[in-house]
């Protein structure tokens, strides 16, 4: 089975790396542009507070009220289904109001609150799949996916599909000359199918748009007790949720608090942002993990079956994927839980990691390869440790290599004299400083093995 996914993933290199990657190349000093679509269930809006605290990470185009199959708002003729008012993304604004003159002083680069404010719409919301007619919601997508920024665009499905799906309707009857470059441009990410509307529109109508589709959410979904290892739950328990993020962080992550119910708003246990990864698949932390499905990051990994992206396994554990990072993503989410109420001073700030050679390498057979990351440095002069590793399952190449020095700034490998043209190995440095909480930022080397160099 293990032979079978890098077999195929060295077939999807080939076929797929070229159109995706050299999107990527072109837009990489751009801010991912991301529109979110969420029914408003409870683990939407735990997400949406974290999205938030990430704001200065995207080019933020759209905030989207959709439905799903567990929550619609209902018409005349049919009445509501667990439907949150969609006043709260205003309540989450105004919170982030609040604290926005704090994050400033982080990052000058959070968006304003009345920007944000001004791209909340509403889209298909009576119907569970409901894909009937045109909304703000579904107008602002083909707004934002017929514009000339060629720049990828990922569309966010936090519940169902339908919003994206009219939208793309839309365009179909409306603008048919343009359909090949919307399927060029935009990324469709999936929390689960939570309607109809991929299945009977999407895949059929758009068989070239890259669809994600989370299954490995879980890691971070309700189910987490089930799917996360003892060694990683420590970060998502009341004693650690209750010191670095539920308390004394201001009215954005007192939102937060409020959502805990049952026992855990007694034990203050982490309870669900099933919908995080969406978005935490675009975070710029140096993994590049929306370059390439295959590759992995905060968002998941994932491995091509027909025309979709499904989550897939690491070390034969789909959801190690995302749990994997579970430390790094929780560390730094509470630092930014700190940057809403400390001062620049007060706070931890991740490291930028600097290497000695580009990202992606061409090397041969037998070659020798030496990785330096002496020169990253830390904003608040934090002293840094290092970790490099070999990811294997990202690898088109199916064996291990032994990284001499793996703890230090610098290391040195030799690549195998039996791998094959077009293989890559994908070797990850780790970089973390010393402040509270720690935070890790990387670095993703891709090395290609080209037998005729």
């Amino acid at each position: 089975m293990l032979y079978t996914l890098k077999l195929h993933s060295l077939v999807v290199w080939i076929l797929f790396s070229a159109l995706f990657q050299i999107s990527a190349l072109t837009q990489q000093k751009k801010k991912p542009k991301v529109i979110v679509t969420t029914d408003g269930e409870f683990v939407g809006r735990c997400s949406m507070i974290r999205f938030l605290l990430y704001a200065n990470e995207f080019d933020i185009q759209g905030i989207v009220h959709s439905s799903s199959k567990f929550h619609w708002k209902g018409n005349d003729t049919t009445e509501s289904y667990q439907w949150h008012d969609v006043s709260w993304i205003d309540q989450h604004i105004q919170a982030y109001s609040e604290v926005y003159p704090n994050l400033i002083q982080h990052d000058p680069e959070f968006p304003e609150p009345s920007y944000l404010q001004e791209l909340v719409y509403e889209g298909n919301t009576e119907l569970a799949g409901d894909m009937v007619k045109e909304t703000p919601g579904s107008d602002r997508i083909v707004e934002v996916l017929l514009s000339p920024d060629p720049t990828p665009v990922w569309l966010q499905a936090w519940g169902g599909s339908n919003t994206i799906a009219r939208a793309l309707k839309t365009i179909e009857e409306k603008h048919p000359d343009r359909k090949q470059d919307v399927m060029e441009k935009a990324r469709l990410f999936l929390i689960l199918l939570q309607d109809s509307t991929y299945q009977n529109y999407i895949a059929p109508h758009w068989p070239e748009l890259t669809t994600l589709l989370s299954t490995s959410f879980e890691s971070i979904g309700y189910p987490w007790k089930k799917r996360v290892p003892d060694s990683f739950r420590q970060y998502y328990l009341g004693e650690w949720m209750n010191e670095h993020l539920l308390y004394d962080h201001g009215p954005l992550l007192a939102i937060y608090q409020d959502h805990l119910y049952g026992d855990d708003r007694t034990t203050g246990d982490f309870i669900s942002e099933g919908d995080s990864p969406a978005f935490m698949h675009s975070i710029p932390n140096g993994l590049r993990g929306d370059w390439n499905p295959t590759w992995g990051g905060w968002g998941g990994r994932f491995y091509l079956d027909d025309s979709l992206w499904r989550s897939a396994p690491d070390d034969q554990d789909i959801f190690k994927s995302i749990y994997r990072w579970i430390p790094d993503y929780q560390r730094d989410f509470a630092a930014r839980a700190d940057w809403c109420v400390e001062t620049y001073e007060q706070a931890n700030h991740p490291p930028t990691v600097k290497l000695n050679v580009d990202t992606d390498l061409t090397v041969s057979p037998g070659e020798n390869v030496q990785l330096s990351a002496k020169d990253s440095t830390d904003p608040d002069g934090d002293p840094l440790q290092y970790h490099w590793w070999q990811y294997n399952d990202a690898d088109t190449y199916s064996q291990t290599i032994t990284l001499t020095d793996a703890n230090q700034s610098t290391t040195e490998f030799q690549i195998p004299k039996n791998a094959q043209d077009n293989q890559t190995i994908h070797i990850i440095c780790e970089v973390t400083d010393q402040g509270e909480p720690t935070l890790t930022r990387y670095e993703r080397i891709v090395l290609r093995v080209d037998t005729n160099k």
